[in-house]
Order: structure tokens, then sequence, then C-alpha cells
């Protein structure tokens, strides 16, 4: 009797235990489900419309995976200086991941590298030259240029004058859509050749119709939103002088609430579109990821070509007008 009795208490005992143990870890895990990251997306520039889409992404991750962002932005665009002393400043205050627009593809190597050996990094828009270890969302871009140059063909341009925009190649983002442009018109009888804009919008638009009229241009291209709202604007003013100015075509790369509409309005032909509110949304899921110490690989971001006799579809107006539900 008193052997069978001491069965029980130790089989109580046993039942017990186990039960406490059950409630101690469903508590771990709710508080490790319930956990509030702090995350810091650094971009290259200033809070420009061009990353209202990506933002709504970010946002929307960070409300379903329990995140709390902290969007920055600089003072003056592509500030190498004031954007490494902003990963820094965010490291210091204890952030627990980095999301970053690089400004400079080639001399934010030492910076990035100093970032990661503390905090997960994730890179979007561009990546670091000499690093291949931290993640990066984003489109292929050599293909988006290939793209852009195949669209620019396939409207039926042969022997036609093409300048391109020279944009800040201190991206990997714009100098892959070059190298990806290049390569397939220069197989083209097309002639082609680069310019110079100011990024200021009266001075970018008042130069570039001064080119397209003494460089006697059928066709402009532009590698990122800015320059293409510039030329688009620059084609705009010139057709209110004379009207072969509506004659020549613009093909671009970003979409704006201005480039969407010269693009219904037939100023802009085409554009191609990555889908920003993806890119947004997986670069902070890749930091809760690298967070949690998952093992993760670079995402890439599907991308659209988009012109004005397709821009109402379904799934372009998916990319176009995201907020829209």
């Amino acid at each position: 009797m008193r052997v069978r009795k001491k069965q029980y208490l130790i089989l109580a005992i046993l039942i017990s235990s186990l039960f406490f143990l059950i409630i101690l870890s469903k508590n771990f895990i709710y508080e490790e489900d319930n956990k509030v990251y702090r995350i810091s997306v650094i971009i290259r520039g200033k809070n420009s419309e061009s990353w209202m889409i990506t933002k709504e992404g970010i946002d929307q991750a960070a409300f379903d995976m329990n995140v709390d962002i902290s969007f920055i932005t600089l003072s003056e665009e592509n500030n190498l200086e004031e954007q490494e002393n902003l990963i820094k400043r965010e490291i210091d205050d204890g952030v627990d991941a980095l999301i970053i627009a690089p400004v400079d593809s080639e001399n934010m190597s030492d910076t990035i590298k100093s970032a990661k050996e503390k905090v997960p990094v994730v890179l979007i828009d561009s990546t670091i030259q000499g690093i291949k270890q931290v993640p990066y969302v984003s489109c292929d871009n050599y293909l988006l240029g290939k793209s852009l140059a195949d669209e620019v063909i396939r409207s039926g341009n042969y022997r036609k004058n093409i300048a391109i925009i020279n944009s800040d190649t201190s991206y990997s983002s714009i100098r892959d859509r070059y190298r990806g442009f290049e390569e397939v018109i220069k197989e083209s009888k097309n002639k082609y050749e680069l310019w110079d804009i100011s990024s200021d919008t009266i001075k970018g638009t008042e130069y570039s119709k001064k080119m397209i009229k003494e460089r006697n241009i059928d066709i402009l291209v532009a590698l990122e939103p800015s320059t293409l709202e510039i030329l688009a604007q620059a084609k705009k003013e010139l057709s209110l002088e004379y009207e072969d100015a509506n004659d020549i075509e613009i093909y671009g790369v970003g979409s704006t609430s201005k480039i969407i509409a010269l693009l219904e309005e037939h100023i802009i032909n085409s554009i191609i579109v990555q889908n920003e509110f993806n890119v947004g949304y997986l670069c902070v899921q890749s930091a809760v990821d690298l967070i949690k110490g998952e093992k993760i690989n670079s995402k890439s971001i599907d991308f659209s070509v988009i012109s004005n006799l397709n821009m109402y579809s379904d799934e372009n107006q998916r990319l176009l007008f995201p907020f829209v539900r």
C-alpha cells in the first residue's frame, strides 16, 4: 500500500511538473510572438513621392509583423556623410535591424560591413560593391534595362537618334539599367548619346528643350523617375511651340502621380515599373527573419512594361495605384 501511495505521489509530481513546463513554454512563445522589433529604414534622399509606394509596403509589413518602423530621410539628396552618420546613430540607439537604400554603391562598403557586424542589414534599391552576404531586395535592374531597350525597338524605332539621360551611376541599380539598355540598343540600327542634365526641375527642363532642338533627337530615355519627369515636362512645353515635338517618344523607369498623368496624356510612351509595394513589404520581412536568426537570400521583384494602351489593365492598376482598394 505504501509503495502504491509513493507511486501516486511521484506521478502527481511528474504531472504537475509537465503542466508547469507547458504553461512556461506557452508564455515564452507568447512573448516571442508579441515582441516588438525596432527597425530603421534609411533612404538615400528626401521623402519624395517616388518612395511613397515602397513606404506603404513597409508600413503594411510593420503592422503584420509587430514592428516599430522609423522611416528616415536625408536633408538633401545623396548626402553620403549624412547617411553614414544616421546609420551609426541608429545602431547606437539600439535598433534591432537596418534597411538601407545606399547613397553610394562603391564608397559605403566599410560603413555597411561595420553595421552588419552589429545588427542585421537589408539593402534596397542598390547593392554594395564587394559585399555579397547582405540580403538585397529589388528587381533585376540589368534585365529591366534590356526590357526598356526592347520596348523602344518593339515600338518600331530603327535608325533613330536616342538620348539617354546619364543619371547618377553611384547607384548599382542605375548602372545595371544602363548596362542592360546599352547592350540591346547598340545591336540595333539606332544611334544613341548620353546627356547630363541638372536635377533641378527648371534648369533640367530648359536644358532638355535646348538639346532636343539642337541635336535633332527622336527618342528620350530616363532610367529613374526624377529625370523622366523632367524630360516629359520638356516635351510638353516644346509641343506648345512647334507641332513636331509631339513626335518625340519618351521611355523611362518609375511611376509617380505626375508620370502616370503624362503617360495617360501620351506625353510619355512607356514606362517600366517594379512592384514597389512588394519591395517595401519584403525588406521588412527579410529584416525580421534575420533578427530571428534565420538564413535568407536576396529577393528579386517582378517588373512590368506599361504603356498608355495597357495602363488600365487590372494587373497594371495594382502596380500604379496600390492605394486604391
